[in-house]
């Protein structure tokens, strides 16, 4: 097991910083700790309980109703080996989504081939004469990042991770399909008081998918649609990191939602799962519809 209490929390020097939005101004301390990808976050978080000075155990000790695993080796082979179980559960639902509500397609650009023909450019003799359908975008940009943040109050059903898990996959294949590059960075902020933005704040992040990966839905269904990712995982490294202690003294701190927070340019916040739950309960196409709003109203491209 890696040292974990080795690792710096300087906020300035962690490394999503640039895409994560500001903390604000009422922080009393922040900690930040990002990882590049999952494996290698969940690197540092051991399968038992280490006691000693860490100030909470419900990471290993979460009944499974809470965390949905039976203990923390469940987690940690999720985390490794992906979640088939919730990608089993999540294809069938992509391609609801899919149907219900399709992509709509442009007359785009000209060619010699395509859906749809002019004939006065045929007649004048214009090689160019047939017009190509394609994915409707706007203002193209190489990478888009979605921010997804796993801070859940207690009371929020975990069918409502799951939902929206399918709702960002199935907003990350329309990007692709669209022609951009899509990066997810999933993670938590937390404070020490009520509403998550003042008193001491702690952020963990790390990589779910990098730009140039292709959407592998068994890893995406756990990193963002299991409660474990939080309830286990996220919950550890809080729960060892003395940095994390002021933020976290309290149970597990208080959830922070990003809603409020401008993003950086190219970087678009995921709604929060009480948000989610609020609007739409536990229905996957209400979330969808819910989540890609959400883009739109951000400005983020390749969604209309």
């Amino acid at each position: 097991m890696r040292d974990l209490k080795a690792l710096p929390t300087n906020p300035e020097g962690a490394q999503f910083a640039p895409y994560i939005p500001a903390f604000h101004p009422s922080a009393k301390t922040i900690a930040a700790i990002h990882f590049d990808t999952m494996a290698d976050f969940v690197s540092y978080v051991p399968e038992r309980d280490p006691g000693g000075d860490r100030h909470c155990s419900s990471a290993w000790e979460g009944s499974a109703s809470f965390c949905g695993t039976r203990n923390m080796a469940e987690a940690l082979r999720y985390a490794r080996d992906g979640w088939e179980e919730g990608a089993a559960r999540a294809r069938p639902l992509l391609e609801k989504i899919k149907t219900a509500r399709p992509t709509r397609k442009a007359l785009a650009r000209w060619d010699v081939a395509g859906a749809v023909p002019s004939v006065p450019r045929y007649l004048a003799g214009n090689p160019l004469n047939m017009r190509t359908r394609q994915t409707v975008t706007s203002n193209r940009q190489p990478v888009i990042t979605l921010v997804t943040n796993w801070s859940t109050p207690a009371r929020v059903d975990a069918r409502v991770f799951e939902c929206a898990a399918v709702a960002a996959a199935a907003i990350c294949d329309r990007l692709e399909d669209a022609g951009y590059r899509v990066e997810i960075i999933a993670g938590r902020r937390c404070s020490s008081e009520t509403g998550g933005k003042g008193g001491h704040v702690a952020d963990l992040f790390a990589r779910l998918k990098a730009a140039e990966d292709t959407l592998d839905l068994p890893r995406v269904a756990f990193g963002l649609g299991h409660p474990s990712v939080l309830r286990r995982l996220s919950f550890a490294i809080a729960s060892i990191h003395p940095a994390f202690r002021k933020a976290t003294e309290y149970g597990q701190g208080y959830a922070s939602d990003f809603g409020d927070l401008e993003m950086p340019p190219g970087t678009y916040a995921l709604p929060a799962n009480r948000r989610i739950e609020d609007a739409c309960g536990t229905d996957p196409l209400k979330t969808f519809d819910f989540v890609l709003a959400a883009m739109i109203k951000q400005g983020c491209p390749g969604l209309e």
